[in-house]
């Protein structure tokens, strides 16, 4: 099982060894997702993209910002401004999900700089649960539905509701996680309530939040002095985010200018950095190794049956 990569110049695959190319060279990814066969890449101001080593194809045009295929094959794409567009003939026909547009909080949603609109940064889905949807916004907070999108709730109490990512700990019903501009939150009541959790953890922005799926709790994520992650430093937590301990390594970088990738891949950890560097552990606390230098920074990366990792800073 290789790693898909999404970069400032296209996707491209990753194995223990080296990097191939799989398409969309010279666009700029902002999020990637498998499943299904299916490799998915969104593209902000452009669209959404189908992928293989031989074929793309754009099929949905927008300002695409993050993307996810449900375990049944039905895709969506979020978008800037902040919506979420559902297809369940792999991109034949859409489905704009109007709920969204009459949420209590929604015309107060936004994003500092020009032209502050918000965007949805993340799109999953809750273990056990087929038709639900689970959404970050920036700045708009943590949107759920149970129906595909035909109703929503926003489940903003107790957090910072610029949502970098929000995802399911896939090994504990009803654990919600979730990165922020204001820091790490968790959720143990399915989003009704959040606490904040930042033991171990010296700066306050957060970002590139990912679960182990095959260990209970095991959750990396880059903390940042400021906007998109300057002086980034990765923190792992082995429950839930309740105590953090900052990874060292000779063979990492001692510090990122932007937030890294993080991923739980291959009964190992994966790192990738904004100059292309990709390196890999068998466990976060482990010593790391250089796998191989992508031509450009990497923003996103998936393994098949695994939700998508992202960056800060779109």
């Amino acid at each position: 099982m290789a790693i898909t990569v999404g970069t400032d110049s296209g996707v491209w695959t990753v194995s223990q060894e080296h990097a191939e190319p799989i398409g969309l060279r010279g666009k700029r990814i902002s999020h990637v997702a498998t499943g299904a066969g299916k490799t998915l890449a969104a593209v902000p101001r452009d669209g959404l993209y189908s992928v293989t080593r031989d074929h793309e194809q754009c099929i949905w045009e927008g300002d695409a910002r993050a993307c996810a295929i449900a375990p049944h094959g039905t895709i969506y794409v979020g978008t800037e401004p902040a919506m979420i567009f559902r297809s369940d003939d792999f991109g034949e026909s859409w489905n704009r999900l109007d709920a969204i547009d009459q949420l209590p909080t929604r015309g107060d949603w936004y994003f500092p700089p020009p032209p502050h609109e918000p965007h949805v940064r993340s799109i999953d889905f809750l273990p056990a649960e087929p038709t639900s949807i689970i959404a970050g916004v920036e700045v708009g907070g943590v949107l759920v539905s149970h129906d595909r999108g035909v109703t929503w709730r926003e489940m903003n109490s107790g957090i910072n509701v610029d949502v970098h990512t929000v995802r399911p700990d896939p090994s504990q019903r009803g654990h919600l996680l979730a990165v922020t501009g204001g820091g790490f939150y968790a959720s143990e009541d399915g989003g009704t309530t959040w606490e904040r959790r930042m033991a171990g953890v010296d700066r306050g922005y957060t970002a590139g939040l990912h679960v182990n799926p095959r260990r209970a709790g095991e959750v990396l994520i880059v903390a940042g002095d400021r906007p998109p992650g300057r002086n980034g430093r990765v923190y792992h937590s082995l429950d839930a985010g309740l105590n953090w301990v900052g990874i060292e390594d000779p063979t990492l970088p001692e510090r990122h200018d932007r937030v890294p990738v993080m991923l739980f891949a291959e009964s190992a950890a994966w790192l990738a950095t904004d100059d292309g560097d990709v390196y890999r552990a068998e466990s976060p606390s482990d010593a790391w190794s250089f796998v191989c230098r992508l031509p450009a920074a990497a923003n996103a990366m998936v393994a098949d049956g695994s939700p998508s990792s992202i960056t800060s800073g779109f």
